[in-house]
């Protein structure tokens, strides 16, 4: 009886909480929302500011995800793709890493095959609230528990000067996987103006 009750637990606890294994494509969608400049630490404990990178780029993409997050790997093959096809021509990727250990973030880097900066805003899932990443997802509707991956595009001459309060005020956002043609689209638009 025992085991009866406790595999309709787990069914009614799976059938709450289903397990989404699917990608979660999602468009590249304009919008009007304060970004904010950061200074981070790196994987490796230096420090990184997006303004300063942001130099002499055309495009910057932000990428907020997790370690252990499948759609965040599936995903960054196709980012880490799109950084060596652009990079020449201004493209600029950086990774922020949530709620992931160092170890989980290690990982995802060498198994994409990271060369562009990644940095650490939170490595414990329960400083989720209280992320940059949290506030910026749900100002623009991503209703997502953990809400990996998400993208910040940033065009280079929408970068406010640095005595603005934001870095930027019109973005470009991806709640979710980022489709690779409609990005390729995108960025050679951006690099060709």
């Amino acid at each position: 009886m025992r085991i009866i009750c406790a595999m309709l637990m787990a069914a009614i606890m799976i059938s709450l909480n289903p397990i989404n294994d699917e990608p979660e494509y999602a468009p590249i969608v304009e919008r009007a929302m304060d970004f904010h400049d950061f200074t981070l630490k790196t994987i490796e404990g230096g420090d990184f500011n997006l303004r300063g990178f942001a130099e002499g780029k055309k495009l910057i993409i932000v990428g907020f995800v997790a370690g252990w997050c499948k759609n965040s790997n599936e995903n960054g093959h196709v980012i880490k793709r799109l950084a060596d096809k652009y990079r020449e021509r201004g493209l600029g990727v950086v990774i922020v890493a949530e709620y992931s250990s160092r170890e989980d973030m290690r990982i995802h880097i060498g198994r994409i095959g990271i060369d562009y900066p990644v940095v650490v805003e939170t490595d414990k899932r329960d400083k989720r609230k209280k992320s940059a990443h949290y506030s910026y997802r749900r100002a623009v509707g991503d209703e997502r528990k953990w809400g990996t991956p998400f993208y910040v595009l940033i065009d280079a001459r929408d970068i406010e000067p640095a005595n603005s309060p934001a870095f930027a005020r019109r973005v470009y956002t991806v709640s979710g996987e980022m489709i690779e043609s409609e990005a390729e689209a995108f960025i050679e638009r951006a690099l060709s103006k």
